[in-house]
């Protein structure tokens, strides 16, 4: 097309009225679809490499005056505007441990968000239990009956030795009878967690723990390594001999074993750290909110990304009693994300979910994703670690476990050291 100077026409809107179109009427109200995350803050024991904020309970008072704060605060969100234009698609309740809620406080929270958000068609709703007492089979045939699709465990390890030198609140014989009572719930399915790269861990007992775990048929198995980070008890244990944990080198070994061991039981990588035995039994939550999508947060220092802003309610329990009680959400910390912080969130948190699908970075950010990272697309393709098709670009599947590190390579040069906040590793 040629530029024409001629005065011809005014423009008066972008893009032209001749796009609107009547079948398109019925979406301008529609709710948006987002991801909520409730935090209970309370634990019988803190894990010795916990970093999450979690108190170790006194009791049923504190944790009712809790729920109570908790329910005050769903009131106060009910209030926002922006908050009535949406439906719930997932519902995470973490901790913490969140089983140490009773039946009846479990039933009052959720009526109390189902009251303001609608629930989508493909709604999903998990919950994080303990291995322990707490989670009796009248609480989990409760969470069964209030709609809970998925349970997750943390299991850490079925080596006793390895769970008491790391501080972990159970051993495995109380894995194997909460285990049982999940299973007599029927939920659809079952998540449990292993860490790897735990103090004392073996080649030996990795392998006899993935062993045994697999012989249980959870649905989906996830691997996280375990980090010493600052703000924990096993961090001062470690400030003087960081050598007695597992190196980096030893741990990446492990993962792989694994990888190799349940692939040839047919599981999958979902994602970076899980394996499933069928798409079915994603983690819709973690997958929606590692492609851009919208989280609110509730309680004590939970995390939102909501309204194009990151943000955190306070991790100050009395400052959080205080703020709700007096009417104000309680928020701490926040920050604006402009557009180039969307797209790198986005392709950043994708890279975790293994792939970009790139019709879906235009629909959301209008440009191709190789416009805007054409460089590190090619630096990386010619290093074999990435593949580009016409639909896709892909994380090659040798390097699924190394996701993070290709994910920092697309943060900005300033931010790419900013979450290593643990003792570093050897190997």
């Amino acid at each position: 097309m040629e530029l024409t100077l001629k005065r011809e026409t005014f423009v008066t809107a972008y893009p032209p009225y001749s796009v609107l179109s009547a079948k398109n009427v019925s979406t301008i109200w529609e709710r948006r679809p987002i991801n909520i995350y409730l935090h209970l803050p309370f634990c019988p024991k803190r894990c010795n490499f916990c970093y999450y904020r979690v108190e170790e309970s006194k009791g049923g008072d504190e944790i009712a005056a809790y729920v109570d704060v908790l329910l005050q605060e769903i009131a106060l969100l009910a209030e926002r505007p922006e908050v009535q234009y949406c439906s719930m698609q997932t519902l995470y309740f973490g901790g913490g441990t969140p089983t140490m809620l009773t039946s009846e406080q479990f039933i009052k929270i959720v009526q109390a968000l189902e009251s303001i958000f609608p629930k989508t068609s493909d709604f999903e709703f998990n919950v994080e239990v303990r291995p322990g007492r707490e989670a009796t089979q009248e609480k989990l045939n409760t969470l069964k009956q209030l709609g809970v699709n998925r349970i997750s465990m943390g299991v850490q390890s079925l080596d006793d030795r390895v769970l008491k030198e790391n501080g972990r609140n159970h051993l495995s014989k109380i894995f194997y009878d909460t285990y049982d009572r999940v299973r007599m719930a029927g939920f659809d399915w079952d998540n449990c967690d292993l860490m790897s790269g735990m103090l004392h861990e073996t080649e030996e007992s990795w392998k006899n723990s993935v062993e045994a775990l697999y012989g249980f048929g959870p649905e989906n198995i996830s691997i996280y390594k375990m980090e010493v980070f600052y703000n924990t008890k096993l961090f001062k244990k470690l400030r003087e001999n960081p050598e007695i944990l597992v190196s980096d080198d030893v741990e990446a070994a492990h993962f792989r074993w694994a990888r190799r061991f349940l692939e040839s039981k047919g599981y999958f990588m979902s994602n970076n750290s899980s394996f499933v035995i069928s798409p079915h039994y994603i983690d819709r939550h973690r997958e929606n909110i590692q492609y851009g999508g919208e989280m609110i947060g509730i309680g004590l220092s939970s995390h939102s990304s909501f309204n194009g802003s990151m943000y955190q309610n306070t991790s100050d329990m009395k400052e959080y009693v205080d703020m709700v009680t007096n009417g104000r959400l309680p928020i701490s910390r926040s920050y604006k994300l402009s557009k180039r912080d969307e797209i790198i969130r986005y392709v950043v948190m994708s890279f975790k979910n293994l792939k970009i699908k790139r019709q879906d970075f235009i629909n959301k950010f209008g440009v191709e994703l190789t416009d805007v990272y054409g460089k590190q697309i090619s630096d990386l393709t010619r290093k074999g670690l990435l593949r580009l098709d016409e639909d896709h670009l892909y994380l090659e599947s040798e390097y699924y476990d190394f996701a993070d590190d290709v994910a920092r390579f697309f943060y900005p040069t300033h931010l790419q050291e900013d979450m290593l906040a643990h003792i570093s590793r050897k190997g």
